[in-house]
């Protein structure tokens, strides 16, 4: 036995397939990784790094773009973003890792307090700055949401983006940050 496969065995082989014009076996799955596990290979390497070297309390975060490209045109953050939410959740579950899920969406600031000025995710997609949203691995119980220095955070409904995914927790943040003029916004999502 040479440890090599025959041509038999190859042919039995319902993953190999014989070429019929050059008579080449080919496989008939790519070895290449798919789109799907591409970006969850980008998602667990950002999390197995925040949590070994600090990041989570840094709270480094992951923009969507840096997981896929094909992610960085604006009119497909809300969708990616949320696809993006659902594989870092089901990636904290495989792994077992201690911490909350967050998803941000940062939207438009301004030199007054807003509020929530959108009612579903069409109009809050209009309301997205110019950054695209971002994964987030906070401790349990360290949140945006339970930050008392935010000036208003309000709650919105968990199933506020329909089926697409059903975060723990789903809410506004308004807050100014030290030496500057304008308030962030945000929307967040936690699982």
């Amino acid at each position: 036995m040479s440890g090599y496969a025959t041509y038999q065995e190859l042919t039995r082989n319902p993953a190999v397939e014989l070429h019929k014009s050059s008579g080449i076996l080919r496989p008939l799955m790519s070895l290449e990784p798919t789109r799907e596990q591409t970006r969850e290979y980008s998602i667990e390497s950002w999390m197995r790094t925040i949590v070994r070297d600090g990041g989570v309390v840094r709270m480094d975060d992951l923009h969507i773009d840096k997981i896929d490209e094909a992610w960085k045109p604006r009119e497909c953050w809300l969708q990616s973003g949320l696809e993006a939410f659902r594989m870092a959740l089901m990636l904290r579950d495989r792994h077992h890792l201690p911490f909350t899920v967050a998803l941000g969406f940062s939207l438009e600031s301004g030199k007054h307090l807003t509020g929530v000025d959108f009612q579903n995710p069409t109009e809050l997609d209009e309301k997205l700055n110019w950054a695209p949203p971002s994964l987030y691995l906070f401790e349990p119980g360290k949140t945006p949401r339970t930050d008392i220095t935010n000036v208003v955070i309000r709650e919105l409904e968990p199933g506020f983006f329909g089926d697409a995914v059903q975060p723990a927790n789903c809410y506004y943040v308004e807050f100014r940050q030290a030496q500057s003029s304008e308030y962030n916004r945000s929307v967040f999502l936690e699982g």
